[in-house]
């Protein structure tokens, strides 16, 4: 298919930014611009604001992209911050909206127009709380806000939890996971006491209308469930576990009705550069523009 007949978006956590010295920052840009997205959904950027944002920059400059990062937050232990990327001949930015309270790690949130459609696009880089499920929770609910009637939506996240709805990928028996902190910190409690595994911002989000891609492309696109939903981190990790798909792609607003294809991409060079695989999603541009010049106008 023609490039310019589609929009392809990479969500990829790169460990810790590829290293405080970058040692593993240049293989995850070369996979990355091997797969030349025009939209990349960063989680992990932990380095990338020093030095006058000089790693976000010259990862911009090499995949032909423009970099944004989520605003600082001073009251975390650990600043780490999200990022996105879009190829600026396609999108014109409109926004870029603050947000303080109440994430962990701010989410990086861009409103983009495409082309000429008069409906922006929401394109958000998010990474839920790995510690604590009640946080998850709230932070899911003030995604849901980007999905109200007239807006048209695009996240790509690390949500350090699981989907509620069964998949090829069993989740954990949390009686044999040996990192019993991790045993807390990926379950909640519930009413009778008991200990589950947090599906809970998954269901919040799809309770709100938005709709998991990699779900939608096994359900509806002819993709095979065990690739659209294959693990994307915990590969090294049995006493947590095991591999599990927490890196998730969502939308809003009729872009999934966009939307041709998913893949993860899982080999032996993106696992030497972060502790995810990349999940690479690929939308239908002509699609994709009638959801954006459609949409009822938002009324907020």
């Amino acid at each position: 298919m023609d490039a310019s007949s589609t929009i392809d978006v990479a969500v990829w956590n790169i460990e810790a930014d590829g290293g405080r010295q970058g040692e593993r920052r240049d293989l995850a840009l070369d996979i990355l611009a091997e797969h030349e997205p025009d939209v990349w959904l960063q989680q992990e950027a932990k380095h990338s604001r020093k030095g006058g944002q000089r790693l976000k920059n010259s990862a911009a400059k090499r995949l032909g992209l423009r970099g944004f990062l989520a605003e600082p937050n001073p009251y975390v232990d650990a600043d780490i911050a999200t990022a996105v990327y879009l190829r600026p001949e396609l999108f014109h930015v409109r926004e870029e909206p603050p947000r303080a309270k109440p994430w962990w790690l701010h989410p990086c949130h861009v409103q983009a127009q495409l082309g000429d459609c008069p409906v922006p696009l929401n394109t958000v880089s998010a990474h839920l709380c790995f510690f604590d499920a009640n946080q998850r929770l709230t932070e899911a609910g003030w995604l849901t806000t980007l999905a109200e009637p007239g807006m048209v939506t695009l996240i790509g996240m690390d949500s350090n939890s699981y989907p509620r709805a069964p998949e090829p990928t069993v989740l954990p028996n949390w009686d044999t996971v040996t990192d019993r902190a991790h045993m807390v910190h990926r379950t909640y409690v519930d009413a009778d006491g008991h200990r589950r595994s947090d599906t809970r911002p998954d269901a919040a989000l799809i309770d709100a209308g938005y709709v998991d891609l990699a779900r939608h492309a096994a359900d509806h696109l002819g993709v095979d469930s065990k690739m659209a939903l294959a693990p994307t981190a915990g590969f090294y990790k049995p006493h947590q576990g095991g591999p599990q798909c927490i890196d998730r792609g969502y939308a809003a607003g009729g872009a999934a009705d966009a939307l041709d294809h998913i893949e993860v991409i899982d080999t032996e060079d993106t696992r030497a550069a972060s502790d995810h695989a990349m999940v690479l999603y690929r939308f239908n541009r002509a699609r994709l523009e009638r959801v954006l010049t459609q949409a009822a106008p938002c009324t907020r």
